[in-house]
């Protein structure tokens, strides 16, 4: 009752406020507080669709326009960055893939939001917000000044089959030797156990060159103690820990269907939606389908988990959505005020019955959410410890690189310790070029 009270209130307030805006615009001038029209990019999918909604429910409460510019995720980051370095002010917000953001965030494009909370009154986001949802925002990483808020919470989830578990009394995997040994055991006693007769496979992963591969290696990388650059910023993925872990991906892909080396996420949500394949890593986007009957051979019997760990805690590779207001934008004012309403809870509420998991801890608990959404206490422990790709503004073009490697060597081309050799020589010449 208590925080169905404070929820209340805040919609009170929200619209106390955004009334006020609407009636004042005509005589604010200078930081884009009498804007009558904003321009928001978003990304082409359902993260973008919640936020055209919010943006046409903001024009019904506000009489303020949104303009929506829509783009492909291919496309999204070249559109955004180039009209940001010619400073047109063409977008008053954009959506960011949050391992963007360091080179957005170090090239000065964003508006730093500190001084805008101030002018309200605030210190800065409501504590509400996940931790590690509000550090992808921040420049430096976790401790510098905050450029956007975080509207997508994704962070990676482990999927198995609960019903094979128990068929062959195996305990949920607490680390990667865990799921090595069920996915041998579940490879072994399945080989007709699919529906229709077909082989299940122990396991199912992507590792198509580009961001495929490192997505799935990332967390097994991790947990085996390994990282991309060391205390020095040296890169390191060459150490024994990082080898060792990509001869562990070696051989899980010795019980996963054959071509996965160029697999990406909708092969292996194919197999493990098909029944042919027993686990993977995968994010939330993917678990409604499983219980649609017109989509899943498995309806029921898939459990969502946290990522493993081994030689480290298993940790998530996190994947949010964030918001940001260019340096360029001449609608400063208005762009904010519409940005923190569309990260309010009542706004992510919406936003999270389409599909987008959350990055307020009020919206994972809501008991609407989790009776619809079971899969919710996972996810928000996964999203509290996750991890994010290595905060270099160079991330685009070593992901690529990283990832040419990994499905090299994933084909069989190459053994795993040329594979993080060879990337480690690339890798460093990559940051060696953009050293200033």
């Amino acid at each position: 009752m208590g925080n169905s009270l404070r929820s209340t209130e805040r919609v009170v307030v929200t619209l106390l406020v955004l009334t006020f805006v609407a009636f004042s615009l005509a005589s604010c001038k200078g930081s884009g507080g009498g804007a009558k029209q904003i321009t928001l990019a978003v990304n082409s999918g359902v993260e973008g669709d919640a936020l055209k909604q919010a943006a046409r429910d903001y024009e019904a409460l506000t009489g303020i326009s949104v303009s929506i510019a829509e783009f492909p995720y291919d496309n999204l980051f070249e559109k955004e960055h180039i009209d940001l370095m010619a400073a047109t002010g063409a977008y008053d917000l954009i959506m960011l893939d949050d391992p963007w953001f360091p080179r957005f965030a170090s090239e000065e494009l964003l508006t730093p939001l500190t001084p805008l909370y101030q002018r309200r009154g605030q210190s800065g986001p409501e504590d509400d917000f996940v931790r590690s949802s509000i550090a992808v925002c921040k420049h430096p990483y976790e401790s510098g000044e905050l450029f956007a808020l975080p509207y997508v919470g994704n962070s990676q989830l482990f999927f198995y089959r609960k019903d094979l578990f128990e068929k062959h009394n195996l305990k949920e995997p607490a680390t990667w030797d865990d799921v090595l040994t069920a996915v041998k055991t579940i490879d072994e006693r399945e080989r007709s156990g699919a529906p229709g007769g077909g082989r299940v496979y122990g396991y199912v992963m992507r590792a198509a060159r580009g961001n495929s591969a490192v997505a799935d290696f990332m967390p097994i990388f991790w947990a085996f103690g390994a990282e991309m650059f060391d205390a020095n910023g040296k890169p390191s993925v060459n150490s024994q820990e990082g080898i060792n872990a990509l001869r562990f991906m070696l051989e899980l892909g010795k019980h996963t269907p054959p071509g996965y080396a160029s697999f990406n996420a909708s092969e292996v949500s194919a197999h493990l939606l098909q029944g042919t394949a027993a686990m993977s890593i995968n994010w939330p986007a993917w678990i409604s389908a499983f219980d649609d009957p017109a989509k899943s051979k498995v309806v029921g019997k898939m459990n969502f988990g946290g990522l493993p760990g081994e030689k480290a805690p298993g940790r998530a590779e996190i994947g949010n959505w964030l918001i940001a207001i260019p340096r360029g934008s001449r609608n400063v004012d208005t762009a904010f005020d519409f940005l923190l309403w569309a990260t309010t809870d009542e706004q992510m509420k919406k936003s999270a019955l389409t599909g987008n998991p959350p990055t307020r801890r009020s919206v994972f608990n809501d008991p609407e959410l989790r009776a619809k959404l079971p899969a919710y206490p996972a996810q928000l422990r996964s999203l509290e410890t996750s991890k994010p790709r290595p905060r270099t503004p160079q991330w685009n073009e070593i992901e690529n690189v990283f990832g040419i490697y990994l499905s090299r060597a994933n084909s069989g081309e190459i053994t795993a310790e040329e594979a993080m050799n060879s990337a480690n020589i690339e890798i460093a010449k990559i940051v060696d070029r953009n050293v200033k």
